[in-house]
């Protein structure tokens, strides 16, 4: 590939310039054929001649070799996507050495190494070594902290790590890297918004409060799952909450903006009422888990709507993979199907003779 680069640059170059490939020979100190061979791809100059040759080209080594230190973002998220797809195509291990690869090629980049660092996160349990994986995951994300001088990637890096710890059962190492309390909100965003309206960037400020909204909206739902199987012993709380983000997931329509918060929610929700032997309220959860599966639309996109109409922009400049999934499309049908008929949790519901048509059902909705 990288012979293939040169040679597409080396004739492009050489003709903008107006020399005969005789001319460079003789610049250079080889023969003509050498040269020739290498525009046709069939040979590499020998590395002593490459600081020669991009003098003489007037580039430098990196570009005429076709190398850029930093892929482009956009570049990111079609090798990411790329990646992905193979994961449920190929053996763990033989998309393991093509990325590995390119992090070798490219290990000051570090937006890749982060997402590569998320791509090993999101597929390391089909690896035939999980905690391989995720010690890899570990040092991808060191380097990333330690190298990077941009903060937020040094802030996602110190998550996926912490996230990582948790999934290794080492809660103590997250607790000292994020600490044990919950800061101040100081509402900053609604004073950046009022800042940019009082110098005429209206369209900034709407679009930074409706960043601001959603994604608040989305944490209270996310905390509020995360709170439910900590609360199965205090039934009147657990059921309001049930009620309260139930309302929310329909007076936000979030099955349109981000399914994925309202499957986790009626997932955890049934979980939560198995643990409490209320099987009817678990079967009720399941079957909303599956209407809201019927209601997806592959690929799965993070979007906005007719009420957070500015959020497209801001998904496409800021989420490091813009609108699209994280995992492939079959990969993520399997697990939407996996999450209720594999879970040892719901193996009391598996006698029950709706719990097994909606498997049946949402299998064959799923065409797995």
């Amino acid at each position: 590939m990288q012979n293939f680069q040169f040679s597409i640059i080396f004739v492009q170059r050489r003709k903008e310039m107006g020399v005969t490939q005789q001319q460079v020979a003789q610049y250079v100190g080889v023969s003509k054929a050498a040269v020739s061979k290498w525009e046709q791809g069939l040979s590499y100059p020998d590395i002593t001649l490459l600081p020669k040759l991009a003098t003489y080209f007037n580039i430098s080594i990196d570009a005429l070799l076709g190398y850029e230190p930093q892929m482009t973002k956009e570049h990111i998220q079609k090798v990411y996507a790329q990646l992905a797809k193979k994961f449920s195509e190929q053996p763990f291990e033989q998309v393991q050495l093509e990325i590995e690869e390119l992090l070798s090629e490219y290990y000051a980049c570090f937006p890749l190494i982060l997402q590569m660092a998320q791509l090993y996160l999101n597929y390391y349990q089909s690896s035939e070594n999980p905690q391989t994986i995720l010690d890899r995951v570990l040092l991808l994300c060191d380097r990333v902290k330690a190298l990077s001088n941009d903060y937020k990637l040094a802030h996602e890096s110190e998550m996926i790590k912490a996230y990582v710890m948790l999934l290794t059962g080492k809660p103590e190492e997250v607790l000292l890297t994020l600490g044990d309390e919950v800061g101040i909100y100081y509402g900053k965003e609604q004073l950046i918004a009022t800042a940019l309206g009082m110098t005429g960037q209206v369209a900034k400020a709407k679009e930074i409060m409706q960043v601001s909204m959603y994604q608040y909206m989305l944490g209270t739902i996310s905390s509020a799952t995360e709170g439910l199987l900590m609360e199965t012993d205090n039934r009147k709380h657990f059921d309001e909450t049930v009620h309260r983000i139930e309302a929310m997931l329909e007076l936000f329509q979030v099955n349109k903006l981000n399914i994925n918060a309202g499957l986790v929610f009626y997932l955890k929700a049934a979980m939560g009422y198995v643990m409490q032997q209320r099987k009817e309220k678990a079967i009720e959860m399941i079957r909303k888990y599956y209407r809201m599966c019927c209601e997806i639309v592959f690929p799965i996109t993070l979007r906005g709507d007719e009420y957070y109409y500015m959020l497209d922009d801001w998904i496409a400049r800021d989420i490091n993979l813009g609108s699209q999934a994280p995992r492939d499309e079959m990969s993520i049908k399997k697990d939407l199907l996996g999450s209720i008929s594999n879970s040892p949790l719901f193996d009391s519901l598996k006698e029950d003779e709706e719990f097994t048509a909606i498997i049946v059902n949402l299998k064959h909705h799923l065409k797995l």
